[in-house]
C-alpha cells in the first residue's frame, strides 16, 4: 500500500508536539520526532523544513486544528478567560511550545508565522471591538492590551507552575484549580465593566 502523505505530516505533528514541549528547539531531535512519528528524517525535512521552521510550522498547525479550543466558547471575556486557563491547565502544550520559540527563536517569527498567528488574534481582537460597540466591555479600554492582559491572567499559572506552588504553599489540587478559573473570571469582570 502507498505512504499516505497526510498521514504521515500528522504523525509527524503530534510527534513534534510532544518533543518541542518537553526539550524545546534546541533539546529536541529530529530522529526521536521520526521514532515516534514511524517516519524517516528525510519526510519531515520535506514536509516541514529546518527544525526551526518544523517548530513553527507546528504551532501554526497547532491553531489550525486546535484553534477551535482556545476561542471563546461564548462572547464574554470572562468566559473566555477562564476557558483558556481550564484549557491549559489540560493542554500545556500550546503554552510551552510558545515560550520554547520565543525563547530559543526570538520574539520575531518568520514572516509567515506572524502573518498566519496575526490572522488568528485579529478575530479576538474584534470580538473585544464588537463587545465594546455592544456597551458590555468598557470602550475606553485598548483591546489590544486588554487581549494580552487576558491572556496574561489565564497563561501564568502554568507558564510558572514552580511560582505558584511557593504562593499556595504546595501543589494546588482540583478544587484550587476550579477556584483560580473563578477568580481569573470574576477579576476579568471587574477589570471590564463599563465605567458609570
Amino acid at each position: 500500500m502507498a505512504p499516505d502523505p497526510e498521514s504521515t505530516r500528522q504523525r509527524i505533528f503530534e510527534a513534534a508536539i510532544e518533543e518541542f514541549a518537553a526539550h524545546g528547539n534546541a533539546g529536541a531531535r529530529v530522529d526521536r520526532i521520526a521514532e515516534k512519528a514511524r517516519a524517516n528524517k528525510e519526510s519531515i525535512y520535506r514536509y516541514f523544513g529546518t527544525k526551526d521552521e518544523l517548530l513553527r510550522r507546528v504551532l501554526d498547525r497547532f491553531l489550525d486544528e486546535r484553534g477551535e479550543q482556545l476561542l471563546p466558547q461564548s462572547q464574554d471575556v470572562d468566559a473566555y478567560a477562564a476557558g483558556l486557563f481550564r484549557y491549559f491547565a489540560a493542554h500545556p502544550e500550546f503554552l510551552r511550545l510558545s515560550l520554547w520559540e520565543g525563547l530559543e527563536l526570538g520574539a520575531q517569527p518568520d514572516a509567515h508565522a506572524m502573518d498566519h498567528r496575526r490572522r488568528h488574534y485579529q478575530g479576538k481582537l474584534r470580538s473585544i471591538a464588537e463587545q465594546q460597540d455592544a456597551g458590555t466591555i468598557d470602550p475606553q479600554l485598548d483591546p489590544r492590551h486588554l487581549l494580552i492582559t487576558l491572556l496574561g491572567m489565564a497563561n501564568y499559572w502554568h507558564v510558572l507552575p514552580q511560582l505558584v506552588r511557593i504562593i499556595f504553599g504546595t501543589e494546588p489540587d482540583a478544587a484550587t484549580l476550579d477556584r483560580h478559573e473563578e477568580f481569573v473570571a470574576e477579576c476579568v469582570r471587574r477589570i471590564v465593566t463599563p465605567r458609570l
